[in-house]
């Protein structure tokens, strides 16, 4: 075969070559799809376009390699939420163990209404009731579940129960005051017991005052003592 010379590419010129032909000097030419270069043909410093499809296929495949990023940040991001999830559990459990404290610790404490307390309870600062104070006539009901101590004034004759049976055991003092009229009698029911079995006498004057101590031997019988004629109360 003739030796022959390699085609000078001229910008914007394009040409096919024949096998085994050469393209130099393409500096800004452009060899168009089809120019023949199957067969050992070599382009030298020129653009080549090839197949256009290439290029949406290639951005295609930075789209899925994007997908595959993002799918990658979704994939951390699950992990960092079993992590988080995690840190919760394992917090849970910390407030579990100190629940579980907190209430086998309370084993050894009494509760505010309602606890036995099994062997010597020891008090080393002041212990009292609330007093519960009355000003009435006619009959007087007590709450020997509220109140261990009461403080009523009378305002006419008046009968003394209870409303709420004491317990037995149950021990306190009642204050029993005369008005500024004073003459107020008092009688008692439901379980009270005195003396030789008879009621006390009240002091009668004007704003005097009797302090009646009691022991609940049962729930159904009040042993009383009156102290007549307190002053300075």
């Amino acid at each position: 075969m003739a030796t022959r010379r390699p085609l000078v590419v001229v910008s914007g010129v394009t040409s096919e070559l024949p096998v085994g032909d050469s393209v130099v000097g393409a500096t800004a030419g452009t060899l168009a799809a089809g120019s023949g270069l199957d067969g050992g043909g070599a382009l030298t410093g020129g653009t080549v376009t090839i197949n256009a499809s290439i290029a949406p296929a290639a951005s295609g495949l930075i789209f899925a390699n994007d997908a595959l990023a993002i799918d990658g940040s979704a994939q951390a991001s699950g992990n960092a939420a079993l992590a988080a999830a995690t840190t919760a559990s394992s917090s849970a459990a910390t407030a579990l163990a100190s629940g579980n404290a907190a209430l086998s610790d309370l084993t050894s404490k009494v509760s505010k209404a309602g606890d036995l307390v099994s062997g010597t309870l020891v008090v080393d600062s002041q212990s009292y009731g609330v007093v519960s104070s009355t000003v009435s006539s006619g009959v007087i009901l007590l709450d020997f579940s509220a109140n261990n101590n009461f403080d009523i004034t009378l305002q006419g004759d008046s009968t003394l129960a209870p409303s709420v049976a004491p317990s037995g055991g149950q021990s306190g003092a009642i204050y029993i005051r005369q008005d500024g009229t004073g003459t107020r009698l008092l009688s008692y029911s439901g379980g009270w017991s005195f003396s030789n079995g008879a009621a006390p006498t009240l002091t009668v004057t004007p704003s005097g005052t009797d302090l009646l101590a009691y022991y609940a031997a049962s729930t159904s019988t009040i042993v009383g003592n009156l102290i007549a004629a307190v002053s300075g109360v």
